[in-house]
C-alpha cells in the first residue's frame, strides 16, 4: 500500500514534469508562428506603404519637371522683356 502511494507519487511527479516541458515547448512554437505570422502582417503594410509613398513621389516628380519647365519658360520671357525694356530707354534717351 505504501508502495503503490509512492508509485503514485513518482508517476504523477513525472508526468507533471512531462506536461510541463512537453507543454512548454508548444507554447514557444505556437510564439513563434504567432510571432512569424506578426511579422508577415507587418510586411503587407510596410509594403502597401511602400507601394503609395512610390506612387506619390512618381507624381511629385512629375510636378517638380512640370515646374521646372515653367520656371525655364518665365526665365526666358523674362529675359526677352528686360531686353524689350532695355531697348526702348535707349530709344527714349536718344529722342531726349
Amino acid at each position: 500500500m505504501l508502495e503503490d502511494n509512492i508509485f503514485a507519487v513518482i508517476a504523477s511527479a513525472i508526468t507533471g514534469i512531462s506536461t510541463f516541458f512537453i507543454g512548454r515547448k508548444r507554447a514557444k512554437k505556437e510564439l513563434e508562428g504567432m510571432s512569424i505570422n506578426n511579422i508577415e502582417r507587418s510586411i503587407s503594410v510596410y509594403q502597401l506603404l511602400i507601394d503609395d509613398l512610390r506612387g506619390q513621389v512618381k507624381e511629385l516628380l512629375a510636378k517638380v519637371d512640370e515646374l521646372e519647365d515653367k520656371v525655364d519658360e518665365l526665365r526666358e520671357e523674362n529675359q526677352i522683356l528686360k531686353d524689350m525694356l532695355e531697348e526702348h530707354d535707349k530709344r527714349r534717351n536718344i529722342k531726349d
